[in-house]
């Protein structure tokens, strides 16, 4: 998918898609990384419009405001429009055992709460439905949670030495793992695939 810059317009565009179409649209692997810088630089520039006391500033902050309320507003209703999605794949999924269920345009994030959904959905069709089919009485036990063991692992080869060029949000990658977030000037070795798409979009240069 092309590279798109994040504006009021194309979150509108974005949300028209998801809205007219039942299949999850594609959107760029940074796009919260994205979405997330496009609203830390407006409430940026509200507050630069609330310390300045001049008309001209009062009226661009009221601008400045709608904006600010339009973007949450139509990022909640993307959200929730693919939100019910991934819940309405992962039921088919659980219920069919299909293998040709297309994942591929979910985000990380998305990714990690279909297969949490899945998991939970085939627990309870297994533990209640078929069990009651056999003639028995519903199984589903609580799982207990386990602590994880922490193992260091050995360092990465090949990664890309980069440095920031502005300050960036944390963001979770498609090994589910968070990075960040990062300075201005911070320099950090990260994935040549990672390291690209920050250079590409005006981010981070090569250190």
């Amino acid at each position: 998918m092309g590279e798109i810059k994040i504006t009021l317009e194309t979150l509108y565009d974005i949300l028209r898609n998801e809205k007219k179409r039942d299949d999850l649209q594609e959107l760029e692997a940074s796009f919260f990384m994205d979405v997330a810088t496009y609203l830390r630089e407006k409430k940026g520039l509200l507050d630069l419009k609330t310390e300045s006391e001049s008309i001209f500033a009062a009226s661009e902050k009221e601008k400045v405001e709608y904006e600010l309320k339009s973007i949450k507003r139509i990022l909640k209703e993307i959200y929730e429009k693919r939100e019910k999605k991934i819940i309405d794949i992962a039921l088919n999924k659980s219920r069919t055992g299909s293998d040709i269920i297309d994942t591929s345009y979910m985000l990380a994030e998305e990714k990690e709460f279909y297969n949490q959904i899945l998991s939970r959905l085939d627990e309870q069709r297994t533990g209640v439905l078929l069990t009651l089919l056999k003639g028995d009485l519903p199984n589903v036990q609580e799982k207990k949670a386990v602590p994880k063991v922490v193992k260091e692992e050995p360092k990465e080869e090949g990664l890309t030495k980069i440095r920031f060029l502005h300050a960036t949000p944390s963001f979770v990658w498609k090994d589910l793992k968070n990075y960040g977030p990062f300075e201005e000037d911070e320099e950090t070795e990260i994935f040549p695939e990672v390291a690209e798409l920050l250079i590409r979009k005006g981010r981070a240069e090569k250190a």
